[in-house]
């Protein structure tokens, strides 16, 4: 009986600790960034205050982040079976959760481009569709307030000199 009690026991303790692992956040790495809120239909590549629906597949080869001790910027592309407008609905409710100000949208010819601000850079999201799939440029640049900083100096184009 003392036996069969301590295989019993071993067997709940090995039990608890491979579920343990899971349950405790001791597993792998994790493929995609997550955020505090950690909602289960978004996804944070490279920028944590830009959601992206789990519908959408990150391209890494074709996507690029350049970052500084004072800028981060970058092209995110990504593909998906999503209809254009439940796209731009995503994108208008989450980037405004995210603290991302919507400025505007322009359609045309199947393509959405939607522009988003926060603090001191811009998210210009482009949108179009061919038969069966989506493809989704995010864009993250500098906003207005690098040309406060280390920008000043810097040719404007061809307007009146200052």
């Amino acid at each position: 009986m003392r036996k069969f009690t301590v295989i019993c026991f071993a067997l709940l303790c090995a039990a608890f600790v491979f579920s343990g692992c899971s349950t405790f956040g001791g597993g792998g790495g994790a493929k995609e960034d997550k955020s505090k809120t950690d909602l289960p239909n978004q996804a944070f590549y490279g920028f944590p205050d830009i959601p992206v629906p789990t519908e959408l597949t990150y391209s890494q080869d074709k996507s690029f982040i350049y970052e500084t001790q004072n800028l981060k910027v970058g092209v995110l592309v990504l593909s998906g079976n999503v209809e254009l407008q439940s796209l731009e609905d995503y994108f208008k409710v989450n980037m405004v959760k995210n603290g991302w100000r919507f400025i505007n949208s322009f359609k045309f010819k199947g393509e959405i481009t939607s522009n988003f601000v926060k603090d001191d850079k811009t998210a210009n999201i482009k949108m179009s569709r061919s038969s069966f799939t989506s493809q989704v440029e995010i864009w993250v640049g500098p906003g207005a307030s690098m040309d406060k900083g280390g920008m000043q100096g810097m040719p404007r184009g061809n307007g009146p000199a200052r």
